[in-house]
């Protein structure tokens, strides 16, 4: 009989991972660093295998606080994950390690957070948007092979936008891959579509807002059905509020029949990199 832990409990475990070679592709300034869906796994997987109680599937309140480096040379990366017991499910903090440059001090730093619902809740029924495969407004199309060499260059995992991305005030639009190599599509589904989809994300902000932006939570993600590794989806991103700081979207990916797999709302993005990284000028949407 599985025994329920107290709530607001914490509980802190030792956890590593391999680093497979197809991360080395997620780079971001001349470093690797873990992709945050990445990171989602990592946390479902932790919080699954201790707490069996909770849905993985229905997740809330995620927040991007720091990159996780990977160096070029690991071969496993070292964490820990916080799990703390509420009465709608846990808490999940990834956590690493972190020594002074003398090596006599360590600190613990905090890189992301995530809630995982309750094994009984259920997630609300889903309006599909209207005219999913259409994009209205003043529409652009940009060759994925542009965006992987000049908008978001990530190496060749990474680059699962497939043909050309469609932008528009209204939001964006692209085929996504489900991907490969040795990612973990148990828990989460393969992480390659909402990935992809975050790309298509950050042209819109390159576009409309003239800044690059990357992923720093979101408040509800609900995993209808598992995307599957070499699977082939619709990822569709629509803005929700927008100023020169942050970016908030909402994002659904779907099968090719329509059926929608995955919805996230409050998506939010902003420049992480402090004006360092900036959007070409023909991206740039004329006023």
């Amino acid at each position: 009989m599985e025994i329920v832990p107290r709530l607001n409990q914490k509980k802190r475990y030792a956890w590593d991972i391999e680093v497979y070679s197809y991360l080395q592709d997620h780079h971001i300034e001349g470093k690797v660093v873990l992709p945050a869906v990445e990171v989602l796994i990592v946390l479902a997987g932790v919080a699954k295998i201790n707490f069996r109680q909770v849905n993985i599937s229905y997740l809330h309140k995620a927040r991007f606080f720091r990159f996780l480096s990977i160096s070029p040379d690991a071969r496993r990366l070292e964490m820990f994950v916080d799990i703390e017991t509420t009465d709608d499910g846990v808490i999940a903090s990834l956590l690493t390690s972190v020594k002074s440059k003398t090596g006599t001090i360590s600190r613990t730093v905090e890189h992301a957070r995530v809630e995982f619902a309750a094994a009984d809740s259920a997630p609300s029924p889903m309006l599909l948007p209207i005219a999913v495969k259409k994009l209205g407004g003043n529409c652009i199309n940009v060759p994925s092979t542009t965006i992987y060499r000049e908008l978001v260059p990530f190496g060749t995992a990474y680059q699962n936008i497939v043909g050309d991305l469609s932008v528009s005030p209204e939001g964006a639009l692209a085929y996504v891959s489900g991907g490969g190599n040795e990612a973990d599509e148990d828990l989460l589904g393969s992480p390659f579509p909402l990935d992809a989809a975050m790309h298509a994300a950050c042209v819109w902000g390159q576009r409309f807002s003239g800044i690059v932006p990357f992923p720093t939570g979101f408040e509800k993600r609900v995993i209808y059905h598992k995307t599957k590794k070499g699977g082939a989806y619709l990822g569709r991103v629509v803005p929700v509020k927008v100023n020169h700081e942050s970016l908030i979207f909402d994002v659904w990916i779907y099968d090719s029949d329509g059926v929608i797999y995955e919805s996230v709302s409050g998506v939010q993005m902003r420049d992480v990199s402090q004006g360092r990284m900036r959007p070409p000028e023909w991206i740039k949407a004329k006023l």
